[in-house]
């Protein structure tokens, strides 16, 4: 019987089941310090005569006992070895950690063909009771249908360095001739979730039409794995099957991976009784070495970063007085464990001296890391945003090196009449701007008070200046400005490019435009920026009192979105939400 398959959008979405089963949630992660149980079985297919082990280890612990190993029919217990203490440097969240190890290996012989459940097994660890994940082991007679099944490692790196990422690229599949037949197929991988010493990440996206299935996983669960179609295997064609994760090594040392099977066939039920056959083909153990991070040469500014990185930046304009804001995009991306570096600190920088750092946004989305800087320069003397250099051991180069992004060139016109602009704490740790501060001495015997022509001069800049002033808001409460016609067009501009917008990244940049329209700030300054904080700006006294519900409307739109598109996601959210939010905001004060 053949099986349908339909395209998905979503990694997460399961559009077609090629298998019966039960869903299965990846193990969480253990909580920092606590101590971690894995169970492996050295297969999970066994011929029937031969033995089978149980390898169990507990790490960040300091003492750890066996209770016991539960009773199966079936499986008879030849032997316990163990407990075995190692000890090791592990990297956890860019910081070195010692962790003691302790384990031991359990040895069974299964008596009967058949599929056996090993209960959890039961340990102490520093006085309390932890207990082992549940294990599945088939036996059979014999391996039937090696040549009509395929499970290859198509992607296996040479060597790995702690803290850096590697790929598993499974392949898998039967012959074309049996297809119409096959509808189950269980992988049956003993490592999965049982690596000691490893931390499953996202697995960048890659450009692909292919259809996302599912299929059995160590006969408890399923899981997701992309329709490759047919290709050509061992000179005959082959339903191929992809299986891709990413792990980053946190700990030198050997990487067990035992022997992994694909289980394939035909499952039916007839009148009077059920009909059942089915194959195996298996990839043997291996084990992958991973070298520790060099301490010879490594920075005191090193980042944590650990793979092939490159970086580009961006700002969202070139053009502004001293003391204004400039929205500094930084982006790193490649193959590397960017999510877990440490960005540089621009005001720890020397080279940034003469600016402001008023804060960050960081976005991470499998491959790339994203980091706005709110920076203003101080000084109408800065001529350019400075490189910005992030400190990466690179394997290939089997060296450290620094990766630069390029010179900014700006302009920063000093503030009219200023001397100088210098950024301060106040009391309140809100930054003050100082500005004409005059440091010329008093000339002997001046008189202390103002003379005349002082104050006639003062009187005239004061006229002046109001002059201005109310120059300045007659033109901005002239109902034909450019700005006063941009506000009013800024909802029917928001519904204009939300119909062209495709993704909620889209969709994200038409609210800034939006934005810009009501405020007059550019759309990149509204990227990354909080319209809440806006609203409150915009209260008398300060901004005390809490923004009204438009605004916060606004923010939870816009940080929905760029969850959405930074996640990789990139779905859109429906428009009319989008425009009442925008209407919202108006009313609150945009």
């Amino acid at each position: 019987m053949g099986i349908g398959f339909v395209t998905t959008r979503r990694a997460g979405a399961v559009l077609a089941v090629l298998a019966l089963g039960v869903g299965l949630a990846a193990p969480a992660a253990a909580a920092q310090g606590a101590p971690r149980v894995t169970a492996q079985l050295s297969t999970g297919v066994a011929k029937l005569g031969s033995t089978v082990s149980i390898e169990i280890a507990v790490a960040g612990v300091e003492d750890a006992r066996l209770l016991g190993v539960p009773r199966v029919d079936g499986l008879a217990v030849e032997g316990v070895a163990g407990p075995s203490v190692s000890v090791s440097q592990e990297w956890t969240n860019r910081r070195r950690t010692i962790s003691r190890s302790i384990s031991w290996r359990v040895v069974l012989r299964p008596a009967a063909v058949g599929e056996y459940t090993i209960p959890p097994i039961r340990l102490t660890a520093d006085g309390d009771e932890l207990l082992t994940r549940e294990l599945t082991l088939k036996v059979v007679e014999d391996l039937h249908g090696m040549e009509l099944g395929y499970l290859e490692l198509v992607e296996r790196p040479a060597r790995v360095i702690e803290g850096q990422p590697f790929v598993i690229d499974l392949r898998l599949g039967w012959d074309q001739g049996i297809d119409q037949k096959v509808n189950m197929a269980n992988l049956i991988l003993p490592w999965w979730g049982e690596l000691p010493g490893t931390l499953e990440v996202s697995t960048a996206a890659t450009a692909t039409r292919s259809k996302l299935i599912q299929v059995n996983l160590n006969s408890q669960g399923r899981i997701d794995v992309r329709d490759l179609g047919t290709l050509d295997v061992r000179g005959r064609p082959f339903r191929v099957l992809r299986l891709r994760r990413t792990f980053i090594a946190t700990r030198p040392g050997p990487l067990a991976f035992p022997e992994s099977f694909l289980e394939f066939g035909f499952v039916g039920s007839g009148f009077f009784d059920t009909r059942k056959e089915t194959y195996h083909v298996g990839f043997p153990a291996f084990e992958l070495e991973v070298e520790p991070l060099p301490e010879k040469g490594r920075p005191f500014d090193f980042s944590g970063a650990v793979g092939s990185v490159r970086a580009l930046a961006s700002v969202d304009r070139r053009d502004v007085e001293a003391g204004e804001s400039i929205k500094f995009s930084v982006e790193w991306f490649g193959e590397a464990n960017l999510e877990f570096l440490e960005p540089p600190d621009p005001s720890r920088l020397g080279a940034f001296d003469r600016f402001r750092l008023y804060g960050t946004t960081d976005r991470f989305s499998g491959d790339r890391r994203r980091i706005v800087y709110d920076l203003a320069p101080i000084s109408g003397e800065v001529t350019e945003i400075p490189s910005l250099p992030l400190s990466v051991y690179d394997p290939a180069e089997r060296a450290y090196v620094t990766v630069e992004t390029e010179p900014i060139a700006i302009r920063v016109r000093a503030l009219a009449g200023a001397s100088t602009l210098a950024m301060v704490e106040g009391a309140d740790g809100e930054a003050l701007a100082l500005t004409d501060i005059q440091t010329a001495s008093e000339r002997d015997g001046a008189a202390s008070g103002p003379t005349p022509t002082a104050l006639g001069a003062s009187t005239l800049a004061v006229l002046a200046a109001w002059l201005a002033a109310r120059t300045t808001v007659r033109r901005r409460g002239d109902p034909d400005s450019a700005r006063a016609r941009a506000r009013r067009g800024a909802r029917r501009g928001l519904v204009r490019d939300l119909r062209g917008a495709s993704g909620a990244g889209g969709q994200a940049t038409a609210v800034h435009r939006f934005l810009a329209a009501r405020t007059g700030r550019p759309a990149q300054a509204w990227e990354g920026s909080d319209p809440v904080a806006f609203a409150r700006a915009l209260e008398p006294g300060g901004g005390e009192a809490p923004p009204q519900e438009g605004p916060r409307e606004l923010a939870a739109v816009l940080a929905e979105l760029e969850a959405r598109h930074w996640d990789g996601d990139d779905a859109p959210l429906d428009s009319a939400r989008l425009i009442a939010a925008a209407e919202r905001a108006m009313e609150g004060g945009f």
